[in-house]
């Protein structure tokens, strides 16, 4: 169960007006029910009534009501950049949905994360020199507001159930302290080809750098830089099968240069770059992820007799799966054999997948609970100062 990871991604945005200085705002995900045994995953829409951006140099995110089975899978923080039209009427309401992939207008690339946490209890402080802005939104009545979006995903694996809640604040900074607007890595790909049988071990990988083409935007990936990137943090994210993650640095003449190596996935450090990491056009960050089902193999409901359940995002799009419908991961289920209750022949979670009734064991792939996996590169960036002196390139 995931207890303690701490990453905080930030918003890419441009500065556009002068941000508002020196305040906190603080906003709540209201209770709601975890069931016994289950996961559960909800959205929020909370509007913040102010017309600036805010220029943001600390995130505390308080995740409340865990017990030892019961805890947080994550909470995200989107900045949402569709119009108040989409949203309007859903401000504190309580939404079931997979990472607010469907949430508002159902665009992803219109949810920008600012931070996530993963632990109970998180703080993070912004560079020297450097904020976190997130810009208002507009609706039709031309009225402005600061939107966010908060994605709380819970894990109950007790017999009764249970409620989760959290908090989140925001101490903004002053306009005058902030001479870089940092960005997210939030690099993705790598969830693609996440495909291990039952009984295997399997590594996959890809990389971020400046100039890139984003193919995992619809997994809610972040943009690259258009030129030199100044890094100056970098973190992982696997989910409980996943027992290595690896990040190298690739210079231009293909040596390469391992930055960390993390086993941990309940515990994934963060490691801060100070002076930033210089990533010039032509090198890249590689990350890896190694993933085990065999040691404890995924359990899902089988869907055709004799075959095996769960197709990678890759998969499922070649066999018509969308860009809106790509996950196939398999239906959960905890008890190898025939299970009527857990494997009933429709859900309507699962539309146009039927099962036999027969849980077996599964394909590991991407997917959003935590009996699936991810394979994710977090972390933060400003642009490097263009045709500065060798050296001085991220000089604040």
């Amino acid at each position: 169960m995931l207890r303690h990871c701490v990453l905080a991604v930030a918003l890419v945005a441009t500065l556009a007006a002068p941000a508002l200085a020196g305040r906190s705002y603080t906003v709540r995900v209201p209770k709601f029910e975890v069931p016994a045994a289950r996961n559960r995953e909800i959205c929020v829409f909370v509007p913040l009534k102010l017309k600036k951006p805010m220029d943001i140099g600390e995130v505390r995110i308080i995740n409340q009501g865990g017990t030892p089975l019961f805890a947080t899978h994550h909470l995200i923080v989107y900045a949402y950049h569709g119009t108040l039209d989409s949203v309007a009427g859903l401000e504190g309401k309580v939404i079931d949905d997979t990472a607010c992939l469907n949430f508002g207008s159902g665009k992803p690339s219109d949810l920008q994360i600012v931070a996530t946490s993963q632990g109970p209890d998180t703080r993070w402080l912004t560079p020297t020199g450097t904020a976190l802005e997130i810009q208002p939104i507009t609706g039709s009545s031309s009225k402005k507001v600061i939107g966010l979006v908060l994605n709380s995903h819970w894990i109950n694996g007790d017999s009764v159930p249970h409620m989760a809640r959290a908090k989140v604040t925001f101490v903004t900074k002053k306009a005058k302290e902030v001479k870089r607007q940092l960005k997210p890595i939030f690099e993705v790909v790598a969830n693609g080809f996440i495909n291990v049988p039952p009984g295997g071990v399997k590594t996959v990988g890809w990389t971020w750098g400046p100039g890139r083409q984003n193919l995992g935007g619809f997994l809610g990936g972040s943009s690259y830089p258009t030129g030199d990137a100044c890094v100056t943090m970098l973190t992982s994210h696997m989910h409980k099968r996943g027992i290595l993650f690896t990040t190298t640095l690739i210079d231009k003449a293909g040596n390469r240069t391992l930055l960390e190596s993390n086993t941990v996935y309940t515990d994934p450090p963060a490691r801060s770059y100070s002076p930033p990491m210089l990533v010039t056009s032509g090198e890249m960050l590689q990350y890896q992820c190694t993933h085990d089902n065999k040691t404890n193999t995924k359990l899902g409901c089988e869907e055709q007799p004799g075959v095996t359940p769960g197709e990678s995002v890759i998969d499922r799009l070649t066999h018509g799966g969308s860009f809106t419908n790509f996950n196939g991961a398999a239906k959960n289920c905890t008890q190898q054999g025939p299970d009527a209750a857990e494997c009933q022949p429709t859900d309507p979670k699962y539309p146009g997948r039927t099962f036999t009734g027969n849980c077996v064991p599964a394909n590991l792939v991407f997917g959003f609970t935590s009996e699936d996996d991810m394979c994710i590169l977090p972390g933060y960036y400003y642009d490097a100062t263009p045709n500065a002196a060798p050296g001085q390139e991220c000089t604040l």
